[in-house]
């Protein structure tokens, strides 16, 4: 195509004798600023709805979520324990069916190489509950929805 030239970075388009110039910089940093801020928001909202007594297992799951913004991720809750507290019910010893033996001074613990799977009792939580993104969710979709948008728009 004679006299058309394609530029990216900023985005030229010139055509015979029109050039056009489009800066892509203040969108770009609005949508960046939009995503970030999505984030923090989702992983604050979360907290409530979160079990545990001692705030841990809360602080851990913010610390790694701050350190993923920008990945496109985010933890519901970190480690072993955020998958097993997120699922809701007893963890079972796949070939016995059954929990954790006590041992004295020690505290509950399932044989060495056990393979753990869901079972079908409830566990019971003093703090929040299972679940909890989906209930922040519940809760906040519509405030996080116009929060990005009111961040794209430049409010």
């Amino acid at each position: 195509m004679e006299g058309l030239a394609i530029r990216f970075k900023g985005f030229t388009l010139r055509e015979k004798n029109v050039t056009a110039y489009l800066s892509m910089d203040r969108p770009s940093r609005r949508a960046s600023l939009a995503y970030e801020g999505l984030h923090r928001q989702i992983a604050d909202d979360m907290l409530p709805y979160m079990p545990g007594r001692t705030g841990g297992f809360r602080q851990r799951t913010r610390a790694a979520n701050e350190a993923m913004i920008g990945s496109g991720r985010l933890y519901a809750g970190v480690g072993p324990m955020g998958a097993y507290l997120y699922r809701g019910t007893v963890m079972v010893d796949a070939a016995t069916g059954r929990g954790p033996a006590v041992i004295p001074g020690v505290g509950p613990r399932f044989r060495r190489g056990a393979e753990l799977v869901p079972g079908s009792r409830p566990l019971h939580y003093s703090a929040g509950g299972p679940a909890w993104f989906e209930t922040a969710k519940a809760h906040h979709l519509q405030s996080w929805i116009a929060r990005a948008q009111d961040t794209l728009d430049g409010r």
